[in-house]
């Protein structure tokens, strides 16, 4: 037994509590509501903790590295409805934070990127995404591995979503009461539970069920459980049936019976335990007591040995701080946040040492670096991996966080040092830089049609010859390597027609911003703009657009079990002038469709749905149809129903016609804007495949993405079709010419989506998608030179991908996302400035998708210039945008061109195949009976104030006088009818002599 007497490193680690002046004092904390949760939790740039306030679901934010009174107020984030039940922080973003409560919901806030908060900084942010549930939710934890991947249990569920697309993917039942507890192993593969049903449960998300069960505490009260890292081992710490309470060291490949039992006596709070696994190091505090424990657990039995106790207030919550915040150079190895009733006491845990001027290499292995393994449709799709690891070092360590004093924050690629003298003073601020991409010996296919030399602030791309590129390409040039572009003899007539098309520019260089307001609320964008000695703003028509959500008598309202898993490649929403199509959750994936024509209150039950036999990837509208739908599958099947007239009665079962060819899980389908019956649909198997509806067979097939397709886009004219690929891409076709693209250059670098959208006439692509940072971008990209986007915004940090919606009237693009309540707008042109942003609409509540109409469906009486269906988690609403004007009372013809009609198709399946190209009619939207703005008269200018004296304008006092006596005279000079006594007779005079 002679391992008991090894001396251990940690044995005499204590927690050095610092002065009471240095605790951060003046909390509103309180008597907190009992839950599930820690109550504090804390990243490398904030703590969050519980409050108690009047509207409930309060949060406290401050940054990491407060300490002392608070000297502007609390700052406090407004998370729910109700009481925040448990929260965490994102280990792979400090400024991301997960919350669930007891109003059913979870959301995911992404917190401004500054040092020093006040009490009103986190006022107007708004959750980047949200859940809806169905019971109160119990604790929330992320996965460690993968970024993006979030479990949360409610009630008897585990449920686990990808916070990248909104989706909701597991669903894990099979407990027998309330789940108290969830904790992810070290490599992010399986999840443990404690139960009130007293046992414990390890679960494979992935695989749908339960791994191992076994009985666990047989007291009645809170248990909790804790995986130490990628070990064997799990430890549980709840109640014994005598009401004691202890620790349980478990093995997770049998839990016939615990490895080791730790008594700590009769106290009735809950023990929550912590563990930190480079060191081993185990900690116990229980809720109300007023002591820490901790011990350290080895490798032989009894594998752990003797505990320590550090006393200290009573204790509400605790949380560990990130590894990486450890004063190396002080002997630094763990660090505790202790919420009390009033105030937060930092616990930094020091190991005694002779001298702290060397670092002590074995006090502190490699720690977890902070950056994700996976990305969360890896780890959806099968993938395992480890957490990536870095040295505490300093002399080894390239980020500012290695020197001793300075905090790193952020893990999007930005490194940020304050130092801890500085860091009450200065605000953290995020640089915005554009990244110059490497020049490869490879370079990006990209068509180079532009005759002047480009200077810009990134190495120039270099352009080389397609090889995939036909010989004869008739619709774009078909040398990449040429780099003048002037017309010659040689050059066809179609050839020249196509360079017209392309409308060759001059692209200036691109300017890169120094940086951006170290707080980003979630409406602000950074608009990155090429360089230009002097511009002017433009003044749009649409900059004041206002967005206003109509009466609730035209709503449909109790939507009951509303699906969010929907994948992201998908609208998730679609609706036209007749009908709405929402999913509902369930087997065989459920569609019910509404009559927008019959709005109110649904029944609770029984209403009939389309019924497939595999769950739902996308679908749409025929554009031309109101009552036809398309629907993907997972199972390679393409659904087409014909919608009874007068809606659903009953459940359908059985499609009208099939469409199948894919080899793999369909990602989306959508409808050719002018040809009838024309589809196209990407799957997993990396083919587009084109379908004539009107036969019911494959027509055409593109093979040339190597990865994912996020989107494609038909061009105005129907002849083109652009997709956005994952390997980072843009893409132009010719489908009914060449399978090979015509252009293709980068498009956004993140891996999490993108959209792709033609406009200006199909002149200009418009592209949303993510930077490798994880931030939401637009980019608008000439079609002549796919080379660099013209100009590209970046918006906030959040998950949800943004999906566009082009007016070609009014060139207004429309972007909303999943569980925000913002839809921003953006004016394009063909000068600069390229993008304009214009007014935010901002709905009540949360939104899970917009679906506009058609142009004909909009008011121009009421200078309605688009009118889109809100979907929410229970309600479809109607949503009307408008420009305010003075004169309604004529037709704005300035806002209201002659419109496209895209409601009837403008050939037939087989006139397009042939290679037909017959373009949309155009009508007016003029309604009978109203002037013209242009033709109303104009108006005589009105006199100014300051303007010279003029005899007309202005009259004296006399003037006055004598046009009123002039004007009261008239009035009594009238004559009508003569008096009574006008007609009565006279006397003669000398009836008026006295007798």
């Amino acid at each position: 037994m002679a391992w008991r007497f090894k001396i251990s490193k940690y044995k005499n680690a204590a927690a050095k509590f610092p002065k009471r002046e240095e605790w951060i004092t003046d909390l509103s904390v309180g008597n907190l509501m009992q839950s599930c949760g820690n109550h504090i939790k804390a990243s490398g740039a904030f703590m969050a903790f519980n409050t108690i306030s009047t509207g409930g679901g309060t949060l406290g934010i401050l940054p990491v590295s407060t300490s002392g009174r608070l000297s502007n107020g609390l700052p406090q984030l407004q998370a729910h409805g109700e009481y925040v039940t448990d929260f965490e922080f994102s280990p792979f973003d400090d400024y991301v934070l997960a919350t669930g409560s007891g109003d059913t919901s979870i959301k995911v806030w992404v917190l401004p990127m500054q040092d020093n908060l006040d009490s009103g900084a986190l006022s107007g942010i708004n959750p980047s995404v949200s859940f809806a549930n169905e019971r109160r939710v119990e604790t929330v934890t992320w996965n460690p591995v993968a970024d993006g991947v979030l479990a949360a249990s409610v009630f008897d569920t585990v449920k686990v979503y990808d916070v990248e697309r909104g989706d909701n993917k597991y669903a894990l039942s099979g407990h027998g009461d309330q789940i108290q507890s969830v904790s992810w192993r070290g490599n992010g593969t399986t999840l443990v539970t404690s139960c009130k049903d007293k046992k414990i449960r390890i679960l494979d998300p992935r695989s749908g069920g339960t791994v191992l069960e076994g009985q666990g505490h047989s007291g009645v009260k809170d248990s909790r459980v804790l995986w130490l890292g990628d070990k064997d081992s799990i430890v549980s710490t709840g109640f014994s049936s005598d009401r004691n309470r202890e620790v349980r060291l478990w093995d997770c490949r049998s839990f016939g019976s615990s490895l080791h039992t730790i008594e700590l006596g009769n106290s009735t709070g809950t023990v929550m335990p912590f563990y930190d696994s480079d060191t081993s190091m185990l900690f116990f505090a229980g809720k109300g007591d007023n002591q820490i424990q901790y011990c350290e657990l080895t490798d032989k039995s009894p594998f752990i040995n003797e505990n320590y106790v550090d006393r200290t207030e009573q204790i509400k919550g605790v949380a560990m701080v990130p590894k990486r915040l450890m004063n190396v150079m002080e002997g630094e190895v763990n660090r505790l946040l202790i919420l009390t009733k009033s105030a937060i006491i930092p616990a930094p845990y020091i190991v005694p040492r002779k001298s702290y001027r060397d670092y002590h290499e074995d006090l502190f292995p490699d720690t977890f670096s902070g950056e994700p393994n996976l990305p969360a449709s890896a780890w959806f799709g099968g993938e395992n991996g480890q957490v990536k690891m870095m040295t505490l070092n300093p002399s080894r360590r390239s980020d500012p966080a290695s020197n001793p004093g300075h905090i790193f924050l952020g893990n999007r690629g930005d490194m940020v040092v304050n130092s801890k003298s500085s860091r009450e003073a200065t605000p953290v601020q995020k640089p915005v830089i554009t990244k110059p991409k490497p020049v490869t010996t490879s370079p990006p296919a990209v068509t180079q049609v532009s005759s002047a030399p480009k200077v810009s602030s990134t190495p120039e791309v270099t352009s080389a010859p397609n090889t995939n590129m036909p010989d004869e390409p008739e619709d774009f040039l078909d040398s990449q390597s040429q780099q003048n572009t002037s017309l010659t003899q040689n050059q066809t007539d179609e050839e020249k027609e196509v360079i017209q098309h392309t409308s060759v520019k001059e692209t200036p260089p691109v300017s890169t911003p120094s940086s951006s307001s170290g707080s980003r609320p979630m409406s602000v964008a950074v608009i990155k703009t090429p360089a230009k000695v002097f511009s002017t703003g433009r003044l749009s028509k649409y900059k004041y657009l206002k967005g206003r959500i109509e009466h609730k008598d035209y709503h449909i309202v109790n939507i009951r079990k509303l699906s969010t898993t929907i994948p992201g490649e998908s609208d998730m929403f679609a609706a036209n002038r007749t009908r709405c199509v929402v999913p509902i959750e369930g087997s065989g994936g459920l569609l019910q469709v509404h009559e927008l024509s019959n709005p109110g209150r649904l029944e609770d039950s029984g209403l009939p749905v389309l019924q497939h036999k595999s769950k739902v990837t996308d679908y749409v509208w025929d554009p031309f149809d109101d009552s036809r739908l398309v629907v993907a599958c997972d199972d390679t099947k393409i659904w087409v129903w014909n919608i009874p007239e007068g809606g659903l009665k009953e459940t359908l079962t059985e499609a009208s016609q099939y469409l199948q060819g894919h080899m793999e899980k369909i990602y989306f389908v959508r409808f050719h804007p002018l040809a009838k019956d024309i589809l196209v649909s990407s799957a997993y198997d990396m083919t587009f495949r084109i379908w004539n509806l009107a036969t019911g067979t494959e027509v055409l097939q593109l093979e040339e993405h190597p990865d994912q397709v996020f989107n494609c886009a038909w061009s105005p004219d129907g002849k083109y079709l652009s997709t956005v690929c994952k390997d980072g891409k843009i893409r132009i076709f010719n489908p009914r010419k060449y399978q090979n693209p015509l252009m293709e250059g980068p498009g956004p670098e993140g891996s999490r989506g993108a959209r792709v959208t033609w406009v200006l006439d199909g002149q200009y692509l418009f592209v949303t998608g993510f930077t490798r940072g994880n931030e939401r971008l637009v980019s608008l990209y000439d079609t002549a030179d796919l080379a660099t986007p013209l100009q590209t915004v970046e918006m906030s940090v959040a998950p949800p991908i943004l999906v566009p919606y082009y007016d070609e009237d009014s060139r207004t693009v429309f972007l909303s996302s999943r569980g925000e309540n913002n839809v921003f707008a953006f004016e394009v042109a063909e000068e600069e400035p390229y993008i304009t942003q214009l007014s935010t609409f901002t709905g009540d509540g949360l939104h899970q998708a917009y679906s506009f109409l058609p142009k004909i469906s909009c008011d121009p009486k009421q200078v309605e210039f688009a009118r889109a269906w809100r979907l929410t988690s229970t309600s479809v609403e109607p949503v009307s945008f408008t420009v305010p004007r003075v004169k309604m009372e004529y037709f704005q013809d300035d806002l209201f061109p002659d419109t496209r009609v895209m409601w009837e198709p403008s050939m037939t399946s087989e006139e397009w195949l042939s290679g037909l190209n017959n373009q949309a009619r155009t009508i007016s939207l003029q309604p009978p009976g109203m002037k013209k703005l242009s033709e109303a008269p104009v108006e005589a200018p009105k006199a100014s104030k300051y303007d010279s004296y003029n005899p007309e304008t202005y009259k004296t006092d006399e003037q006055k006088k004598e046009e009123l006596l002039s004007a009261m005279t008239n009035k009594l000079s009238v004559q009508g009818d003569p008096l009574p006594q006008d007609l009565a007779e006279g006397v003669d005079s000398d009836e008026w002599e006295d007798d």
